[in-house]
């Protein structure tokens, strides 16, 4: 009866989109993270089933295709293959596909600049071996926050552009294959139908349905000569509590653009215990609070698109002993904050059941300060220390949480 009612409740949203040509982010995420699309592993039929629903809101919106068609199909190989068949020489290639819509900007010289709006659409359909699951339990993973909450996002931006174009053209985009290594952001990067010096900027919207106090983490900060202006801007307007990130270096589509030498500007709420896990379940989620980064960041993209000098692209300086995940022989189990966003040390946003750090009584949100006697800086500072310990080891941890430094032992 339940499985029932879920389906019943998202025909009649469908429907009722299409009859009315209206657009609810809370529908659009129900529907993207139901039981109906398993997870939307690529090249499955929740995938297809995801991407037609992207092309048909473009379609609502009269918004055309960038290519021929609203789909960019994106090669990539299924690592899952090898963990179900034995015998299989290596990963299976598979084909799945971006979502590519396109509205041309009003000024007839500025029109052939173009905004990139992205947002992942792939998740981890149910999970298991070589899917980036965090739970020990295959099932559904739902993937609301990761990422339909940033896809719904995205589709409210292009319905409200639809009614009011800016003078550049902004490209829309669900991308695929995120979850395995950016590989959809970058394979439409190697496939444009026009130079690439004509994209000025772009949006990425990666997990941003767990909005609290206001507070929002914005990635790319000091990726253009304007960004934090225009960033703080709006934010002081919309009261929103901004934490900066000045990289364009991130575990997420935007990153792609950054290393072609585009602005970026990237928006996320944070992960959270539901990250990569069957939890992250629509019901989770503060849809008025995508709403309002919706508004906020509708003001950003307009700037973008109707300002008369493009953003000038600025490389950050990274640091230079960045370390290597390939490279340790430990883990603390967690997943880390790559953005930067605290003053000190580095947070752990994620920390995984059962691995030494939770062990030891570490929590979400916790900043590590200092491990092995060492001080953590950053995620880089981090890595360099892991790099250098070894299995077996018990060593000191210095945290922060609500303000007050406790010390840990993990054993490694």
């Amino acid at each position: 009866m339940k499985n029932l009612f879920i389906i019943l409740f998202i025909f009649l949203s469908v429907n009722l989109f299409s009859q009315n040509k209206e657009f609810d982010i809370e529908n659009a995420v129900y529907y993207l993270a139901s039981d109906q699309l398993q997870g939307r592993y690529p090249a499955t039929n929740g995938d297809t089933l995801a991407v037609e629903f992207v092309a048909g809101v473009f379609k609502e919106f009269n918004i055309k295709p960038l290519f021929t068609t609203y789909y960019q199909e994106v090669v990539f190989k299924d690592m899952r293959s090898i963990a179900t068949n034995s015998k299989q020489a290596g990963p299976k290639a598979e084909i799945t596909r971006n979502v590519v819509g396109l509205i041309e900007g009003i000024d007839p010289i500025l029109k052939n600049e173009y905004i990139v709006i992205g947002a992942h659409l792939d998740h981890l359909g149910l999970g298991g071996m070589m899917s980036g699951s965090m739970s020990k339990e295959e099932g559904v993973h739902y993937g609301a926050d990761d990422n339909a909450s940033g896809v719904a996002l995205m589709l409210d931006l292009a319905r409200k552009f639809s009614i009011s174009p800016t003078k550049r053209s902004i490209i829309f985009i669900a991308f695929a294959c995120e979850e395995k290594g950016l590989i959809g952001s970058k394979q439409f990067l190697e496939g444009l139908p026009f130079e690439i010096n004509k994209i000025v900027g772009m949006l990425n919207f990666d997990m941003v349905g767990k909005l609290q106090n206001n507070k929002l983490t914005v990635g790319g900060s000091k990726t253009s000569n304007k960004s934090k202006q225009i960033i703080k801007r709006y934010s002081d307007q919309y009261n929103l509590n901004i934490t900066l990130s000045k990289s364009g270096v991130a575990p997420s589509d935007h990153a792609s653009f950054y290393a072609k030498y585009i602005p970026v500007f990237y928006f996320t709420t944070g992960a959270d215990s539901t990250y990569h896990t069957p939890n992250d379940t629509p019901d989770k989620l503060n849809y008025k609070g995508i709403e309002l980064l919706s508004s906020y960041t509708y003001d950003i993209a307009k700037e973008v698109g109707n300002r008369k000098g493009k953003l000038k692209f600025r490389k950050v300086k990274e640091p230079k002993n960045r370390g290597s995940m390939a490279s340790m022989k430990v883990t603390l189990g967690l997943m880390p904050d790559v953005t930067g966003s605290t003053a000190e040390g580095m947070k752990a946003e994620v920390v995984s059941r059962g691995k030494p750090a939770d062990k030891a009584g570490m929590m979400n949100g916790d900043i590590i300060i200092e491990l092995n006697g060492k001080k953590v800086k950053d995620i880089y500072s981090y890595m360099e220390i892991l790099g250098k310990l070894e299995p077996g080891t018990t060593i000191n941890a210095k945290i922060k949480r609500d303000g007050k430094t406790k010390e840990l032992k993990i054993k490694l």
